[in-house]
């Protein structure tokens, strides 16, 4: 049950989101394009700015 005020739709589109930025960020550590530390906090500014843009 998604929390309230909160449609099921709009809970698996932000579980996508959210997994979306975990591969991204798999892939940059596996790659060597980043350091581990230096790609999680770029995931977190990335989905931090985003959700702050989020109306619903």
């Amino acid at each position: 049950m998604p929390p309230s005020g909160f449609s099921q739709k709009a809970i698996n589109g932000l579980l996508t989101f959210v997994e979306s930025c975990y591969e991204d960020l798999l892939s940059e550590i596996k790659e060597g394009k980043k350091e581990e530390g230096q790609a999680i906090q770029q995931e977190l500014n990335n989905i931090r700015e985003y959700l702050s843009g989020f109306k619903l």
